[in-house]
């Protein structure tokens, strides 16, 4: 009887004295994961803050500068954009106003459609065009149809439209074509 009056509390204390070695081992092991978790949530902060920054610049340092065509330096397709005729001298003026009085003439001044760029995809091996029309642009693929107008056409170089009466080419050059709608009926 006597032993187990000095054996109780004796027991009392080293279970009370592990009841708190463990709750302080957990607790302690609750900090260091949070720490941990805490220094890596910021590293990854700043590396997405990193990658974004490296973005904007790239961005900023392509759209600094005129993109002539060819490889595209962000995603390595081959992309075709409309080049501007760079013509000088007195050739120029007469070649202005030659185009000038047949522009008065022809329809094609009307047209609103214009070709911005055509795009090929590496990937799905096929072409797609940005066009304006008047105001909006457009992304359009084979099939795709603008006003009346229906996509028939997209080559490395060229967009070909058809309509119920003619057919048009808009070319990376600038260049706008329309020819009578071929009869394709027997």
């Amino acid at each position: 009887m006597k032993s187990n009056t000095i054996y109780a509390p004796l027991l009392i204390t080293v279970l009370a004295v592990s009841v708190f070695v463990r709750v302080y081992t957990y607790r302690r092991a609750f900090d260091s994961t949070v720490k941990t978790s805490r220094r890596t949530t910021v590293g990854y902060d700043r590396k997405l803050i990193g990658v974004v920054n490296r973005l904007e610049h790239e961005l900023a340092e392509r759209a600094s500068f005129g993109y002539t065509g060819g490889k595209d330096p962000m995603t390595g397709t081959t992309r075709h954009v409309v080049k501007s005729r760079d013509v000088s001298g007195r050739k120029a003026s007469a070649r202005r106003a030659s185009a000038e009085r047949t522009a008065a003439k022809s329809p094609a001044a009307e047209d609103p459609i214009r070709l911005t760029a055509i795009i090929f995809d590496n990937e799905h091996g096929r072409h797609t065009a940005v066009i304006m029309d008047g105001e909006r642009s457009l992304s359009v693929e084979l099939g795709d149809a603008v006003r009346d107008r229906r996509i028939i056409r997209i080559t490395d170089k060229a967009l070909y439209m058809r309509d119920s009466n003619a057919e048009y080419r808009y070319d990376v050059f600038g260049n706008r074509e329309k020819r009578r709608a071929r009869s394709y009926e027997r």
